[in-house]
């Protein structure tokens, strides 16, 4: 099953408790509590019946009926999402005199502004990662943003912002150059994830944030959450990092070369100038193949495929069901148009360049240097069976960073068969890792829950003591304006007017209370602001 080992803590996290974890396989009692590599029985797949799972749960080869990532994303920004320009940019390959950058929200900044939580999210991803009201496509992490989840929606306000790079409405190869007319393509400069986070913290700078409560993020969104703690210290109190580094491997920097090789070496990718002619599809598949195959484990498909045949007779090209998932997985992606190939290109380059280091007063490169600012509450997460990120790296990173003297680091290792995509899938053990990490003390929810009840109290005690002078309905008022704007919604007002009237005893309809507010709604916006809200004559407050 999938468990956590907790690699210890440091102060205010030492307690942290290790997590009970719902296993993602039930394995048998040989075999648990064993690291894969040495207990896994290769020699023939654990039946699906053994494994206590239902087929439907992996699904077949050429199916999605699987534990498999939704990459059902069009080329360009999200419904509903929105969008900055923040106007001329120095990247490390260049200038960009127009950059745009695509973000989406949830939850309420709340009046302090210190309880927003910048996600940073992976290179193929867009900032569409939790459903909204605008857009109900499920996001990437869709199961771990809202209510009660491990980014809760009740206490914090999520920001996922697009990466500079990226296809998904931020600015990258794809996008038009101002000065051309024509997208950038092959004159798109290169850039390096430390850039990445410069432009996302100019867009934190335009929400008027000063200090975040965490910054949050895996595989190069974890590379992007130590980056951050790392060049803007003061500006966060809480960091994870989740299948990530603090340098990029060779072997990581080999793969990704090879998908790189497989768009480069398509004939239509024309060095980058595609965008007015076919663009180099097979080259896109043939890299998602190979990206597939870092991103997932050989237990997982131990368990999903072993050895199983397509046909029993000897073909030259597809004999075993693992070659038809990792085919379906290239065409389903081409096909989709969810990517594009230079964004691959240029993202992946910024990874593999990747580094932490800084100079020292001598010049020298030094990765103290680089680590010595982030002395915040942190918290490094590792999967055994990820080949990109491997264990070993997210070891080092909790190392570097205790090294540099923070004594608040807090490491768990996972032993999900799901590899590297472990942190889209397994919602308990990484959920419930970044939830109590993002709520305990020092630097928790406490004073957000305490901020909730106060307001509840005062709606309670209103209402309870009967008190509709224009001071108390004016405090009940200030309480659900919680976008800090001097509006709240219609609905919420006529729900407020409409409990009013009953602990006063009155016989009335909600529909008349929100035909009396619609009335008052001068703008015709669906909200009032407080001079109109105490126009409503239903309120009679002296």
């Amino acid at each position: 099953g999938s468990r956590v080992r907790h690699g210890g803590g440091g102060a205010g996290l030492a307690s942290f408790p290790t997590l009970p974890v719902a296993p993602c396989v039930h394995l048998r009692p040989s075999i648990v509590g064993k690291p894969f590599w040495n207990s896994w029985e290769a020699r023939k797949p654990l039946k699906l019946q053994e494994a206590k799972i239902s087929y439907r749960a992996f699904g077949t080869a050429g199916s999605d009926d699987g534990p498999e990532v939704s990459y059902k994303y069009a080329v360009g920004p999200p419904p509903g999402s929105k969008k900055l320009a923040l106007g001329r940019f120095e990247l490390e390959g260049g200038v960009i005199s127009e950059v745009n950058v695509v973000y989406e929200t949830w939850g309420t900044l709340n009046r302090r502004r210190d309880n927003a939580i910048l996600l940073h999210c992976g290179m193929s991803a867009s900032s569409h990662a939790r459903s909204t009201e605008e857009n109900e496509a499920p996001g990437w992490w869709e199961k771990f943003i809202g209510p009660g989840l491990a980014l809760d929606t009740n206490l914090f306000y999520v920001i996922c912002v697009n990466n500079l790079g990226s296809c998904y409405g931020s600015t990258g190869p794809s996008s038009i150059d101002p000065f051309t007319g024509k997208p950038y393509g092959s004159r798109f400069p290169a850039f390096s994830v430390q850039d990445q986070v410069r432009v996302q913290f100019e867009l934190i700078d335009h929400l008027g944030i000063d200090v975040l409560h965490a910054s949050v993020g895996s595989s190069l969104g974890g590379m992007q959450s130590l980056c951050a703690a790392s060049l803007f210290p003061d500006r966060m109190k809480n960091i994870v990092s989740i299948s990530s580094c603090v340098s990029t491997a060779p072997s990581a920097i080999a793969f990704r070369q090879m998908q790189r090789e497989c768009i480069m070496a398509d004939p239509n990718w024309n060095h980058g100038d595609y965008y007015n002619s076919s663009p180099p599809v097979d080259g896109l598949r043939l890299a998602r193949q190979a990206g597939t195959i870092t991103y997932r484990s050989g237990p997982e498909w131990q368990t999903r495929f072993g050895r199983a045949r397509t046909s029993n007779k000897l073909k030259i090209g597809e004999n075993f069901e693992i070659e038809r998932y990792i085919k379906h997985q290239g065409k389903k992606w081409a096909a989709q148009g969810a990517f594009d190939p230079n964004s691959l290109i240029w993202m992946s380059t910024a990874m593999d360049a990747f580094s932490l280091e800084r100079p020292d007063e001598n010049g020298v490169m030094s990765m103290y240097e680089g680590t010595k600012n982030i002395m915040h509450p942190t918290l490094i997460i590792g999967v055994q069976t990820d080949m990109l990120f491997p264990v070993w790296q997210q070891k080092e990173v909790a190392d570097y960073i205790r090294k540099a003297g923070n004594n608040s680091v807090s490491y768990y290792e996972l032993d999900s068969i799901f590899g590297h995509d472990t942190f889209l899938l397994d919602t308990v053990a990484i959920g419930g890792a970044v939830k109590g990490h993002l709520e305990q003390e020092p630097h928790g929810a406490n004073h957000l829950y305490q901020e909730a009840a106060a307001g509840a109290t005062v709606m309670v005690n209103t209402l309870i003591n009967q008190d509709f002078s224009k001071e108390s309905v004016m405090g009940m008022f200030y309480h659900l304006d919680t976008d800090h704007d001097g509006k709240v919604s219609i609905e919420e007002l006529s729900a407020l007017i409409f409990l009013i009237q009953l602990s006063r005893g009155q016989k009335i309809k909600l529909t008349d209370v929100v035909t009396e507010c619609l009335a008052c709604d001068r703008n015709k916006d669906g909200m009032l602001t407080k001079e109109e809200f105490l126009c409503i004559a239903y309120l009679d407050c002296k």
